[in-house]
C-alpha cells in the first residue's frame, strides 16, 4: 500500500486502510478477532481479505465488513465512492487524533455566521497561545 487513502487500489489495501484508520481515539486499531466477533466473519476470511489472498468475497462479506467500519459495500468495489469515503475517513481520523471531534460535533447545524465567528475565535486563541494560524499540529512557533 502506498501509505495513505485508497483511490484506485486493491481490495486488500482498502480493507487494510479501514483496519488501520477506523477506530476510537482511546484505543489501538481493531484486531481480526474483534472484527470477526462483531461481524460473524471468521478471522481467516478477514486475514485473507486484508492480505489479498481473497480477492472475490461475497456481497454478504463486504456488507458485514462495511457495516462494521461504517462504509457502504460500494467502498470496496468502486474507485469513485472509495476516494470520497476515504477522504471522509481521513478527516474523521484527523479529528479523532487531534482531539477535536467533540468540538466539531457541536458545530454541526450552526449558521454560516456562527461558523465564521468560531473560526475567528479559534484564530484569536491560536495567536494568544503563540501558535501559527496555519499549523494544525499545535506546535509552538
Amino acid at each position: 500500500m502506498n501509505g495513505e487513502q485508497p483511490g484506485s487500489q486493491t481490495l486488500a489495501e482498502k480493507v487494510d486502510y479501514l483496519f488501520r484508520t477506523v477506530h476510537p481515539r482511546d484505543r489501538k486499531p481493531f484486531t481480526h478477532p474483534e472484527v470477526a466477533k462483531a461481524t460473524g466473519l471468521s478471522t481467516g476470511v478477514l486475514s485473507a481479505l486484508r492480505s489479498g489472498k481473497n480477492v472475490n468475497p461475497t456481497k454478504d462479506t463486504l456488507e458485514k465488513l462495511g457495516k462494521f467500519f461504517g462504509v457502504p459495500a460500494a467502498y470496496f468495489l468502486d474507485d469513485e465512492p472509495s476516494e470520497q469515503i476515504s477522504a471522509q475517513i481521513a478527516l474523521a481520523a484527523l479529528l479523532r487524533d487531534a482531539g477535536i471531534a467533540r468540538v466539531a460535533a457541536r458545530m454541526v447545524g450552526l449558521s454560516d455566521g456562527s461558523l465564521e465567528t468560531v473560526t475567528a475565535m479559534t484564530e484569536q486563541l491560536r495567536k494568544l497561545e503563540g501558535l501559527d494560524s496555519g499549523n494544525a499540529e499545535g506546535r509552538r512557533t
